[in-house]
């Protein structure tokens, strides 16, 4: 199995995923798929204006050299047959010429495969084969090349997606509270009101709050530019579910009567449960990641205000 951020494939239903983002991806210009039963023909489906595919998941995690080896030559050996099913592929292309033929894979780490791909497209354009077009190119695609198909697919297969980012650095996030001093502070005041009065190292602890505070936002931060250049229609949803809310909180914390704690968590549980459902295709890491985001942001600026 080969491990990715949105599960772990095999063979078999790494070929489903992509046949599904294929259908998505290309309805437009009619992706057609090939099932192999009846013959192997070095392509999984094709467009009508001229694009190919062909899917390879790796058996494992291979080690960089292995995996570009493995993908090199799955590459190399299903070009091939281009030419020696020549024949058999202009019965379902007809008069379509093949103008990019692509290996969709979960993931390369190496990058003379793309140098791989140039030099095969070279090869065989100077083939002249005459289903190839005169202007034929090789590629080879990952995950993200369907980036927005896959809150589509994952949900359809049952898989949640999980958002990873690589967290705020400790240094990066001190640069951030001195530059920052006003928002530190009304964190700082707010979070006075989470601490009660009479606990051993009150002072210690109120610091403390604020700094997950600035963690979760920062993180939650870096965690939505990946989602707003992975997925901005659902950026974009976020945004405005988020700023609809927001209002709501405001009222919430003007006619609050418990403490400070209890609408903390009122707020929490409710915002979570909004996350979830506008965004159902999310795990519970992402989602929870999410809410704190938005908790913070509302602790150092004014939404959520504490009496």
């Amino acid at each position: 199995m080969y491990k990715t951020e949105y599960g772990s494939f095999d063979g078999n239903s790494w070929e489903a995923f992509c046949q599904t983002c294929f259908k998505l991806k290309y309805e437009n210009v009619g992706y057609q798929e090939l099932t192999a039963w009846q013959g192997d023909l070095g392509i999984e489906g094709f467009t009508r204006d001229g694009v190919v595919f062909q899917c390879y998941c790796p058996d494992e995690e291979y080690e960089p050299s292995i995996l570009y080896e493995k993908q090199r030559d799955k590459i190399t050996k299903d070009l091939k047959k281009l030419d020696a099913k020549k024949e058999d592929l202009k019965k379902y292309l007809k008069d379509t010429k093949i103008k990019k033929w692509i290996l969709v894979t979960p993931g390369y780490k190496n990058k003379e495969l793309v140098k791989h791909c140039r030099d095969k497209a070279e090869e065989y354009r100077a083939m002249s084969l005459d289903i190839l077009d005169s202007d034929f190119d090789v590629f080879v695609q990952d995950l993200g090349f369907f980036a927005e198909q896959i809150p589509y697919v994952v949900g359809f297969n049952g898989r949640k997606v999980e958002v990873n980012h690589i967290p705020e650095s400790t240094e990066n996030q001190e640069r951030w509270k001195n530059s920052s001093i006003s928002l530190v502070q009304t964190a700082n005041r707010k979070n006075t009101h989470r601490v009660s009065a009479n606990v051993p190292r009150r002072e210690e602890k109120i610091n403390k709050l604020t700094s997950l505070t600035i963690s979760y936002f920062l993180n939650g931060n870096l965690m939505l530019s990946k989602i707003q250049s992975s997925f901005p229609d659902d950026y974009e949803k976020f945004v405005r579910i988020i700023s609809q809310y927001e209002e709501k909180v405001e009222e919430m914390c003007i006619t609050n009567s418990s403490d400070s704690n209890t609408l903390y968590e009122k707020i929490s549980v409710d915002l979570k449960a909004k996350i979830a459902s506008s965004f159902p295709y999310l795990d519970e890491t992402t989602i929870e990641r999410l809410t704190n985001q938005v908790l913070a942001d509302w602790i150092l600026r004014c939404p959520i205000e504490f009496e």
